[in-house]
C-alpha cells in the first residue's frame, strides 16, 4: 500500500466544497483509507493506493482530471510513501508483507 500527500492552498471553505463535489465522482468502494484535513491555508488530502503502480496511474490520470474538473487548484508537489502500518478504529488495516 502507498499513501500520498496532496496539499491544496486557498480558502479552506471553498476548497472543501470543491473536494466534496469531487467525491461524488469516486466510487465509495475505491476509498480504502482516505483523509481530508482542514488547514488554515487550505486542505491536505492523505490518500492510499494498493501499489506504487496504482498510485502513479491515479496521480497522472484520474485525480488530476477530477481535481481540474471540480476547480481545485494545482496541488503542491505530491508526495508518495510506502505504508508501513495503518490502524482504523484500533484495528490494523495495513502492514508490510
Amino acid at each position: 500500500m502507498h499513501a500520498s500527500l496532496w496539499r491544496f492552498r486557498g480558502d479552506p471553505d471553498e476548497l472543501l466544497r470543491r473536494y466534496e463535489a469531487l467525491l461524488t465522482d469516486i466510487p465509495a468502494e475505491n476509498m480504502r483509507l482516505h483523509l481530508c484535513l482542514r488547514a488554515d491555508d487550505g486542505i491536505i488530502i492523505v490518500d492510499t493506493c494498493p501499489s506504487r503502480d496504482a498510485f502513479e496511474g491515479f496521480v497522472t490520470g484520474k485525480m488530476r482530471d477530477l481535481s481540474a474538473g471540480h476547480g481545485l487548484p494545482e496541488p503542491e508537489p505530491v508526495e508518495d510513501f510506502p505504508v508501513e502500518a495503518a490502524f482504523v478504529d484500533s484495528a490494523e488495516k495495513a502492514h508490510p508483507r
